[in-house]
């Protein structure tokens, strides 16, 4: 098999205990989520190849596999962490938000809005991190690295979670900019520094941390 179909490892030393998570949420259990992603990319991907097709990196475009991949982090961390005290699991109605809510505290593990849980998304590109309006409450970003420069691309590197940031967001930690009258344009909210820093103190998980690599910068382009 090519290099590109490789698992990438993830290190119980680039955890922070520290970080404070609710509902009982745990470092390992990102640890074992994070593990989770590797054993699946991995395994679709030799099929993909096996098959004749280019690894998933490839086949998407980079906003679809972002959503992909942010779909795949929830799944990984609720099988992760259903078990803690109260534990979390996917919120199961389509389009409900938060993606993560505590267990049994909504009937049949479904809300279309709810007040407590955890939202979770993917960044893999460097831009400032948006949405259509501030998302107050337990934001989870999950920051990677796809290896889409190398040639022949059959010698790029896995997919490679470089941090998982976990922070309680307030809507002061938003920058709110609407549309004027008239204007089709989308309005947008962008998180501000003093949000960044929150999440910058909630990395759980940092690739390289035991080896005092320093962070990528915060860039968080996926919106909400």
């Amino acid at each position: 098999m090519p290099r590109w179909t490789d698992r990438a490892l993830a290190k119980p030393s680039d955890l922070d205990h520290s970080v404070v998570m609710p509902y009982g949420m745990h470092a390992p259990g990102i640890l074992s989520a994070i593990e989770d992603l590797y054993s699946y990319l991995q395994a679709i991907n030799q099929s993909s190849v096996a098959h004749g097709y280019e690894r998933l990196e490839e086949i998407m475009l980079p906003a679809g596999f972002s959503g992909l991949m942010s779909e795949l982090s929830v799944r990984a961390v609720s099988h992760a962490l259903n078990t803690a005290t109260p534990g979390v699991t996917r919120n199961m109605r389509s389009g409900g938000r938060p993606d993560l809510i505590p267990r049994a505290m909504y009937p049949n593990d479904a809300v279309h809005r709810g007040e407590q849980g955890v939202e979770v998304k993917c960044s893999t590109s460097e831009s400032s991190w948006q949405g259509h309006n501030p998302e107050t409450g337990w934001i989870m970003v999950i920051q990677l690295t796809v290896d889409r420069a190398t040639s022949p691309n059959y010698d790029r590197s896995p997919t490679i979670v470089e941090r998982v940031l976990l922070a309680q967001l307030e809507e002061k930690d938003w920058a709110y900019s609407g549309r004027g009258e008239g204007s089709r344009r989308t309005p947008t909210a962008s998180i501000t520094r003093a949000g960044r820093d929150k999440l910058g103190a909630g990395a759980v998980y940092q690739r390289g941390r035991a080896l005092g690599v320093p962070p990528a910068p915060i860039t968080l382009p996926i919106e909400i």
